[in-house]
């Protein structure tokens, strides 16, 4: 029911559809208030749990091939002071135990797999006014009473069994930007150099550019010298013989020219 049933399905006028038609089935076995109670649960169970009944008793063994019944079975309320009735739902046993005390009815609910059990408290004579007629007459306060065996009785049992099947899962996290979407190489100025201080902007032949341009770090010329040197000539400058034709004339001052 905790998967299938709310609040407010409680109040919807379907909810009880089948109700008349069960009790009937049961009526002349109903002969205290807590058989009334335990009907209610079976209609729950059965309905609106997809819950069937696979007999009485508190064998915790599966059923082998057992597809259950909706109805009640035969000696359900045999017992003058207990219930033991059993279900099977998805393959897995629930037990639907009660015990009458003076004036309650307290009820439990065991998924045998998991070992997960809930318990429930009513008292028959203030909630069931009526042993005979339809749902409004034996149980006034119906809804009321639907809800706490949602709330108290089956949404433990059926929480613990989600809580336990549930696998965390791995996420892949999308890693943190570090770097600035602004700061973006394609974004950045380009740094202005002139012509003269670049290195060959137009791609055109190195000939001649030491003579065009003195912070090129090229070699002058257009027309460079070969490589071979020239054969010596006498009284050359720059030789260690001195050449004649450079020496100062004799008797030569600065001031002649003066």
């Amino acid at each position: 029911m905790a998967a299938t049933t709310t609040a407010e399905d409680v109040h919807n006028a379907d909810f009880f559809y089948g109700w008349d038609l069960l009790f009937k089935t049961v009526e002349t076995r109903v002969v205290k208030k807590a058989d009334v109670l335990m009907v209610l649960a079976h209609f729950l169970l059965t309905k609106h749990c997809n819950f069937r009944c696979v007999g009485i008793g508190d064998d915790k063994s599966v059923p082998d091939d057992e597809p259950g019944s909706e109805l009640l079975p035969d000696q359900w309320n045999g017992d003058s002071a207990k219930y033991s009735l059993r279900y099977v739902r998805n393959k897995v046993l629930y037990l639907l135990l009660a015990h009458i005390t003076e004036d309650a009815l307290i009820v439990n609910l065991l998924d045998v797999n998991t070992k997960n059990v809930s318990n429930l408290c009513l008292t028959p004579d203030t909630l069931v006014a009526d042993l005979r007629g339809g749902i409004a007459k034996t149980l006034p306060t119906a809804g009321a009473v639907v809800e706490r065996f949602r709330r108290e009785l089956c949404d433990p049992v059926f929480a613990a069994n989600i809580r336990e099947v549930v696998v965390p899962q791995t996420t892949t996290q999308t890693p943190v930007q570090t770097t600035d979407p602004l700061a973006d190489d394609s974004r950045q100025p380009v740094a202005y150099m002139p012509h003269s201080f670049e290195i060959n902007p137009f791609n055109v032949p190195d000939v001649g550019r030491g003579d065009l341009d003195p912070l090129s770090g090229g070699l002058g010329n257009l027309f460079p010298f070969p490589r071979n040197p020239a054969p010596r000539r006498p009284n050359a400058p720059d030789q260690t013989t001195p050449d004649p034709d450079h020496a100062q004339p004799p008797d030569w001052t600065p001031d002649s020219y003066m």
